[in-house]
């Protein structure tokens, strides 16, 4: 018996894309696959979304496809989805189908880079795209159907309290359960080339199993889970990316609409998908510039190794926008090793925030934040520039960054967090102090400024509003000073037990409290909100600041307050490269 020969993929031009077209040949699941111009219109195609494995990083191709009687070792993941088209009676309609695994030379590194390039393209101008979420399983089909009635509901525009009255009832517990084991399949939830695949197409449905929902549905869905805080979904991993697909989504839509102007940047969207799985790091940007607005990108070169990526993208930002923003990100990622520059991100996170940091104010479009379309409206007059219109001074010796900055202070003192204990600071000195007042009152004040990293609104855009802010600040920490009758926020009391012995211009912080509360409060206006939903109150800030961003409590030597990442420590210099470029101290 001959041995069957294998398939020998034709090699493709820069401007050309395969499509696959899945066809009778006896009983051998068997197809054609032909080569299009990109210069042409191209014939009404499908596109799959799909993970190419189950199993970590093990590449599994237990079978073959034929194609022109020769074979072509196809992934098992594939497998399934077949045999439910074939069920379905849509395997052998004559449609055109485009799957990356089959449709790109996978082994000819330069064909994929070029490829890379045109998937913007390739699934904004698919007819449909198919979000293949695997096989069914014991309790699919009732995530499936209650995805549609999440959906419904949000299409019925109830109350937010009465919704959740009706949902965070014990007979959705069942319900709920099932729909957080659809979003844990980790392997497509979690993969990050199924972003693009996601957000671009002008038209997706999701399959699981024989059961079907659409994009608008399942976006629906996620964002009236995104209500109900009280079942606990929304911590977990699988709602978590799901949640920030929805998001991409709804922002993306509004970049080619006419009169808006909207920007995607690559930093961005790297860093708000930086919780996402790759089997290569160099994907951890590759896989997000389909959905990039920015124009200066470096080309995809994968001849270059995850570190040269990252740090040719680094250094392309900082030359083109003669900014040092960009480094900041490289406080908050994960470091892959010793001989990683320091001050390249890596693109690699445990958590992904919509507003990671105050570079990604809403008002600095170089990097900017994934906001809310509702959002999009920018106040260019509310901006925090250290820098002014200072352009960075710098230059590049290897994968060293030399910048010329300006020593301001010297962190004294920190609070504590959940993952660090109080650093004390050292005795006071009143002559430290060059131009800052420290009454009980504008300490207070400007602690409450930190907190909320002196903003109203998650996005930055708007200033925080002092007289409302430290009214709920004063009469949230009341409880924990004085008999009120009101429990206390955990989150409130947690973060005053970090902080109460800091020494704030010789002062504990408690002390301070405690005089301002004994001269009395405003009580008059609505009780504080303690939902952190609502993120343009100083709880929400609060909430957003302290608990998502683990930003802690700083006290410089001159007796200054402010906001630092949980890397910062006792003894750090407090630099100003923001005088020469950059939008924060650092």
């Amino acid at each position: 018996m001959a041995t069957p020969t294998l398939y020998s993929y034709e090699p493709v031009k820069p401007h050309q894309l395969r499509l696959l077209k899945f066809v009778d040949y006896g009983t051998s699941v068997s197809a054609v696959l032909k080569t299009f111009s990109l210069h042409q219109p191209l014939p009404a195609y499908d596109s799959l979304s799909y993970t190419w494995t189950t199993n970590g990083d093990v590449l599994s191709k237990s079978w073959n496809l034929v194609i022109n009687k020769q074979q072509l070792p196809v992934l098992d993941t594939l497998r399934p989805f077949i045999d439910v088209l074939e069920s379905k009676g849509q395997l052998l309609d004559d449609r055109w189908w485009w799957i990356d695994s089959i449709c790109i030379n996978q082994s000819d590194v330069e064909e994929k880079a070029q490829q890379i390039q045109h998937m913007q393209h390739i699934y904004s101008q698919a007819s449909r795209v198919i979000c293949w979420l695997g096989k069914e399983s014991g309790d699919s089909n009732i995530a499936m159907e209650f995805v549609k009635h999440l959906d419904k509901m949000s299409r019925e525009k109830y109350h937010i309290d009465k919704l959740r009255t009706i949902l965070q009832a014990g007979e959705y517990r069942a319900k709920w359960a099932a729909l957080g084991n659809l979003l844990s399949r980790r392997w497509w939830w979690s993969r990050i080339w199924t972003v693009q695949e996601f957000v671009l197409p002008a038209s997706i449905s999701f399959w699981c199993g024989t059961r079907s929902v659409s994009r608008v549905a399942m976006c629906r869905g996620i964002s009236t889970a995104d209500k109900c805080p009280s079942v606990g979904i929304r911590a977990t991993h699988g709602f978590i990316k799901a949640n920030n697909r929805r998001r991409a989504r709804g922002l993306h839509k509004y970049t080619t609409s006419a009169g808006v102007n909207v920007t995607l940047t690559l930093a961005a969207l790297a860093d708000y998908f930086s919780c996402m799985d790759v089997t290569d790091g160099r994907d951890r940007l590759y896989g997000l510039m389909g959905l990039s607005t920015d124009k200066w990108l470096p080309d995809v070169n994968y001849l270059l190794n995850a570190e040269e990526v990252c740090l040719r993208f680094a250094q392309a930002f900082i030359t083109h926008y003669k900014s040092l923003d960009i480094i900041a990100f490289a406080s908050t990622q994960i470091r892959p090793c010793s001989s990683w520059p320091s001050w390249v991100p890596s693109w690699r996170n445990d958590k992904a925030l919509v507003v990671p940091l105050m570079v990604s104010q809403s008002s600095r479009t170089q990097i900017g934040n994934l906001r809310t379309p509702a959002a999009l409206e920018v106040n260019a007059s509310v901006v925090y520039s250290a820098s002014g219109a200072s352009e960075a001074i710098f230059k590049f010796e290897g994968s060293t960054l030399v910048v010329h900055g300006v020593v301001l202070d010297t962190v004294d003192g920190l609070a504590g967090s959940c993952n660090s204990e109080m650093d004390q600071c050292s005795a006071w000195e009143s002559e430290n102090v060059l131009s800052y007042s420290s009454s009980p009152t504008n300490i207070l004040t400007s602690l409450c400024r930190c907190l909320v990293l002196d903003r109203k609104d998650r996005y930055m855009r708007c200033p925080m509003p002092t007289v409302e802010f430290l009214r709920d600040f004063l009469q949230l920490l009341a409880p924990l000073i004085t008999e009120t009758g009101i429990e206390p926020s955990p989150e409130i009391k947690e973060w005053f037990s970090w902080t109460k012995s800091l020494l704030i211009q010789g002062r504990s912080f408690e002390s301070i409290l405690r005089q301002i509360l004994h001269a009395g409060i405003d009580h008059q206006g609505p009780a504080p909100n303690r939902d952190e939903y609502y993120h343009y109150t100083f709880f929400g800030r609060f909430f957003d600041a302290v608990i998502r961003m683990s930003l802690r409590l700083v006290v410089s030597r001159r007796g200054y307050l402010g906001m630092a990442s949980g890397k910062a420590g006792k003894g750090d210099l407090i630099g100003n490269e923001a005088l020469l470029g950059m939008d924060i101290k650092y």
